[in-house]
C-alpha cells in the first residue's frame, strides 16, 4: 500500500494539545525537535491494522523537508478538526486508529464495501473520545489558504459508473465512442503517413468494418516486431530512426504520440463532445453517481444498514493548510466540512432547483490555460456549479480516461451561506 505522510503526521497531532502544536510551530527548530516527540508518542498512541503497516508510517516521520512540511498540515488539520467535536466529548486523550488495507479490529465494523469502492467509506484516520462516537477524517492539504483546491479523487472514468443493470448500457456507449474515435485518429495517421499503411495487415480491410475498427483500436493482431505497443498508443512514426518505438522526441510533429495529444487538447473534438453528450443525456445518473463517490453522500445509509445501533459516526473532509521554508513556519486555519454540511447544501439546491436537471459543461475559461491532452468539466444543478472535472488520458490511451474532482468554490460558498460551514 501507500503511505502519506501527512495522514500520520495528524494522527500523532491528535494525541497533544492545541497550545502544544501552536508552540512546536513557532520555528523550525522547535518543529524538528517536536518531530522526534510526536513520533514517540504516535508509535504507542496510534494503532494500526497490523505491523507492515505501522512500520510504513512510522517510517515517514522524520524531519526532512517534506516531512516537516506534512507535520505543520497535521498540526492545522488536528487543530481544525477539535473544533467540530463538542465540548462534552473533546477529554482526555482519544483512541487513534489509522486505515490503510487492513483496519484495525475495533474500528473494521465502520468499512464499507459499496458502490463498486472496496473501502467506499474513505477516511484515513477514524479517532474517538469515548468509545460511542466515532469520527472519520478524509485528509487533504495544501501549502496556502488561497492555493488551489486538492482533488478530492483520481480514478479511471468508469468507475463513475458501478455494477448495475443500469449502468451496462452506458459502460458500452463509452467504449464504442473510445473504439470509434480512437480507430478514425489511426486512420488519419495513417493518411498522414505516420503510421505507413502496409505495416497494418489488411487494413483497408479493418477501416470498413465495426469489428475491423474495433482491431484498429485493440491492436491485438499487430506485428509486435514493428509495434510494441497498440497503433493509437504509438510514440514513433514510420520513419522515425528507432521507428515506431522511437520516443526519444515526442514533441516532434511526425510522431503518433504528438499527433494523437494534439487532437486531445482541443475540447471539441469528437471523443470529448461524445462523453459529454453521453454524460447530459443520462444526468441525474451521472450526477447523483458523481457527487456520491465523491462527497460520499450515501455514507450514512450504508452505515446505518450494518446495525451500528450501539455507535454513532461523523465524516469529515478536512484540508490541512501549512508549509515551511528554511527560516519559518507557517501554520494557518484547516478546511472542514462535515458530511452533515455538505448534505445540507445538496438538500438546498434540490429544493432550490428541483425542476432542473445536473448538467455536466465545458469549463472554457480553464480549458484556455492549457493544451495538455485533456478536458475541464463542471458539474451543475441550476445556476449552481458543485463540482469542478478534470478528464485526461495518461499513459495509454487504450485504457479509461482518468477523472479528477474538486469541490466548485461556488458550492463551498453556498455551505457557508446557508449552513453554516
Amino acid at each position: 500500500m501507500a503511505y502519506e505522510a501527512s495522514e500520520i503526521m495528524f494522527a500523532a497531532c491528535l494525541l497533544f494539545t492545541d497550545k502544544e502544536l501552536q508552540s512546536a510551530a513557532k520555528d523550525v527548530n522547535a518543529l524538528t525537535s517536536f518531530m522526534a516527540t510526536a513520533k514517540k508518542k504516535a508509535s504507542t498512541g496510534v494503532k494500526f491494522g497490523n505491523d507492515a503497516i505501522k512500520k510504513g508510517f512510522l517510517d515517514l516521520m522524520v524531519p526532512t523537508d517534506k516531512g516537516l512540511k506534512d507535520l505543520v498540515v497535521g498540526m492545522s488539520a488536528a487543530i481544525g478538526i477539535r473544533k467540530e467535536v463538542p465540548a462534552r466529548e473533546n477529554k482526555g486523550t482519544p483512541a487513534i486508529y489509522l486505515t490503510g488495507n487492513v483496519w484495525s479490529q475495533e474500528v473494521e465494523k465502520f468499512r464499507i464495501s459499496a458502490h463498486g469502492f472496496e473501502d467506499y467509506n474513505s477516511a484515513d484516520v477514524l479517532f474517538t473520545y469515548n468509545g460511542t462516537k466515532y469520527y472519520g477524517v478524509s485528509l487533504k492539504k495544501k501549502a496556502k489558504p488561497n492555493a488551489p483546491e486538492p482533488t478530492l479523487i483520481n480514478k479511471a472514468f468508469d468507475t463513475l459508473l458501478t455494477d448495475g443493470k443500469e449502468f451496462s448500457a452506458l459502460k458500452q456507449s463509452l467504449v464504442d465512442a473510445r473504439i470509434d474515435y480512437f480507430s478514425s485518429l489511426v486512420i488519419k495517421a495513417v493518411d498522414a503517413k505516420i503510421i505507413r499503411k502496409a505495416d497494418i495487415k489488411d487494413f483497408d480491410r479493418l477501416k470498413s468494418t465495426k469489428e475491423g475498427r474495433k482491431e484498429l483500436f485493440e491492436s491485438k493482431k499487430r506485428d509486435r516486431n514493428k509495434f510494441d505497443r497498440s497503433y493509437i498508443d504509438t510514440k514513433g512514426w514510420a520513419a522515425a530512426p528507432k521507428g515506431y518505438k522511437d520516443d526519444t522526441n515526442l514533441k516532434n510533429p511526425k510522431c503518433m504520440r504528438y499527433f494523437v495529444n494534439k487532437q486531445l487538447a482541443d475540447p471539441k473534438n469528437p471523443l470529448w463532445s461524445k462523453f459529454i453528450s453521453i454524460m447530459n443525456a443520462n444526468s441525474e445518473l451521472f450526477g447523483d453517481s458523481l457527487i456520491n463517490i465523491i462527497l460520499k453522500t450515501k455514507l450514512y445509509e450504508e452505515l446505518t444498514s450494518k446495525d451500528l445501533k450501539k455507535f454513532k459516526f461523523g465524516f469529515f473532509l478536512v484540508t490541512g493548510i501549512g508549509d515551511v521554508t528554511k527560516t519559518a513556519v507557517s501554520l494557518q486555519p484547516a478546511q472542514v466540512t462535515s458530511l452533515e454540511t455538505t448534505l445540507c447544501g445538496l438538500t438546498r439546491i434540490e429544493k432550490k432547483y428541483k425542476k432542473s436537471s445536473y448538467s455536466i459543461e465545458l469549463n472554457n475559461m480553464k480549458k484556455g490555460e492549457s493544451d495538455a491532452a485533456k478536458v475541464f468539466l463542471q458539474l451543475k444543478r441550476g445556476d449552481v456549479k458543485i463540482l469542478d472535472l478534470e478528464l485526461r488520458y495518461k499513459g495509454a490511451f487504450t485504457a479509461q480516461p482518468q477523472f479528477q474532482a474538486t469541490v466548485n468554490p461556488a458550492f463551498k460558498q453556498l455551505l457557508k451561506d446557508e449552513c453554516g460551514q
